[in-house]
């Protein structure tokens, strides 16, 4: 299972590629939140009714008295690897290399690298206390919280994540000067790096 989850990741990353120049980085950050939430919802629902919370320990291993509803879960944990894949997993080093205003901009994406390997490391840390049975014991309502997070991810992306598709990072920079968020997709660029320049030369 490790296996297949690993190549799915693998081979899903590339399309990715494609899809943030094609759709933009906004639009992708919201759509793969949007389908990350409901997998990571579904794999809740199903694991606390009929699933993975329903299985029994024989001899140390876990036997599902519902095969049909564990599957089920492996399927949309495998489709929400599909989605981070090919959006919030590449999408994100895109977009921080795009946003930071030019005099910060190292700087930005030095916190916001930091920031990721933090929560890689918090969340992995953590997980184990949160499903494992003589801790809290969360089993697959664990999947309630990381859905909420990934349901707070379609709240960031909608509200402050702008579109920055075929702009340059001086274009970037002036967009976010006029335009909120929400607004960037239909923002043109009315003047170039280079009339900009000009005009403080002969000034």
């Amino acid at each position: 299972m490790s296996l297949i989850f690993t190549l799915i990741n693998v081979l899903s990353t590339p399309l990715s590629f494609w899809l943030v120049e094609r759709f933009g980085r906004r639009s992708m950050l919201l759509w793969g939140a949007i389908g990350m939430t409901v997998c990571e919802f579904i794999v809740a629902a199903v694991g606390v009714t009929v699933g993975f919370n329903y299985t029994r320990v024989v001899d140390g291993v876990n036997i599902a008295n519902n095969i049909s509803a564990v599957n089920a879960q492996i399927a949309f944990i495998a489709i929400y690897i599909f989605f981070f894949a090919t959006t919030w997993g590449p999408g994100a080093w895109v977009l921080i290399g795009e946003i930071f205003p030019l005099s910060i901009r190292s700087r930005g994406v030095a916190l916001s690298t930091a920031s990721n390997w933090f929560w890689n490391f918090i969340i992995s840390f953590i997980t184990p206390y949160l499903v494992g049975s003589q801790h809290a014991n969360m089993q697959s309502s664990v999947f309630f919280l990381w859905g909420s997070l990934c349901a707070v991810c379609i709240v960031y992306a909608y509200f402050l994540v702008p579109e920055t598709k075929g702009l340059t990072l001086e274009q970037v920079d002036q967009m976010l000067n006029e335009v909120s968020p929400r607004k960037s997709a239909a923002w043109k660029p009315t003047t170039t790096f280079a009339s900009m320049e000009e005009k403080q030369t002969t000034a």
